[in-house]
């Protein structure tokens, strides 16, 4: 996600969906009574025909639907602007946001949640390191906010018959320049790719890294064009999503089977905690989020951000969903004790 506009005292975010990940948050955070302004298209009635017209709508949201493992938001509402010719003001309509689109949100009050929300997804671009090899040259990059930003390109001393060694060589110099880029970027997740087998060979001297293989056509700008488009940056991306979640998960079982008071499950008891300041992490599972309980648990998931806690939205195809709805849909790992 890319935040193109922010305009404080129109209340609005303009913004660039990326990936999936995009429109979830996206789904998460929009409400019944918010505007949004996107390009939609839509059947008008023209003479005796009917046709499709690509067009910009303004729409009062009523609700938005996410399927998982799509990449498109249908979001549902009335229009409240269009183009006078065609006559839909006050029509119902659904916007289908799609990969690629722009979205402009304009909300009566942006709620602390809602906004750390936003910004942490495009932040998050900056955790991983996109490396291109070929026995010859090598591309590194990083994804980012403002888009992906290119960090070393070099040539390599080709390989020859007379030193045959080379190879192995140019893959432990790439190695470093990766291990470098890793340390300063504070992650240890790379997707390696190239059109040979030289990128087995460099992943052999990464121990200790996560490690994503793909192919493309060269270790350059055009094949960096290619791996972005690719599948497995939204995979890196929900595998680390996902492992994180896990963990806590595992800390939370862990202090369940020894008593040591540091979980709050239920709604109550989760309360009382952030009233304490006590909560370090709060998993809740994405049905809290739904109309009829999501003005009731916003601000409680504002309260833990605003004493430096954190919250974890839990999908329900994540694996320990069934494990938080089991422990009401809400629970807590706590900083201290507060009994």
């Amino acid at each position: 996600m890319r935040i193109l506009e922010i305009d404080e005292k129109k209340n609005l975010i303009k913004l660039h969906v990326e990936d999936e990940d995009d429109l979830w948050i996206l789904h998460l955070i929009l409400e019944k009574g918010d505007i949004v302004i996107a390009r939609t298209t839509r059947d008008v009635s023209i003479g005796k025909d009917s046709r499709r017209i690509p067009m910009t709508v303004e729409l009062e949201v009523e609700h938005t639907e996410f399927q998982q493992y799509t990449s498109r938001l249908r979001i549902h509402g009335i229009i409240l602007n269009a183009p006078e010719r065609f006559g839909i003001k006050g029509a119902h309509h659904t916007i289908n946001l799609d990969l690629g689109d722009e979205i402009i949100i304009i909300k009566e009050k942006w709620s602390e949640f809602s906004l750390e929300k936003i910004k942490r997804q495009a932040e998050k671009k900056g955790k991983l390191l996109i490396v291109l090899v070929d026995f010859d040259e090598y591309l590194i990059a990083t994804p980012m906010a403002q888009g992906v930003r290119i960090l070393q390109e070099r040539s390599l001393p080709s390989p020859n018959k007379e030193n045959e060694g080379i190879i192995e060589e140019n893959a432990k110099e790439v190695a470093e320049e990766i291990r470098s880029y890793l340390n300063s970027l504070s992650t240890n997740v790379v997707v390696l790719a190239g059109p040979g087998p030289f990128k087995e060979i460099v992943a052999k001297h990464l121990q200790n890294v996560k490690v994503y293989i793909d192919s493309v056509s060269s270790a350059t700008r055009n094949g960096l064009n290619e791996i972005l488009r690719r599948d497995v940056i939204n995979q890196v991306y929900r595998d680390y999503e996902l492992a994180e979640e896990v963990k806590v998960m595992e800390k939370i079982m862990e202090n369940l089977s020894k008593d040591t008071g540091l979980i709050a499950y239920g709604k109550d008891d989760v309360k009382k905690a952030v009233e304490y300041g006590a909560v370090d992490t709060l998993l809740v599972i994405e049905d809290y989020l739904s109309a009829d309980t999501r003005e009731e648990i916003e601000p409680v998931l504002e309260d833990v951000e605003r004493k430096r806690g954190r919250v974890m939205i839990v999908p329900k195809d994540s694996t320990i969903y069934y494990q938080v709805k089991n422990l009401t849909g809400i629970v807590a790992l706590l900083r201290f004790r507060i009994n």
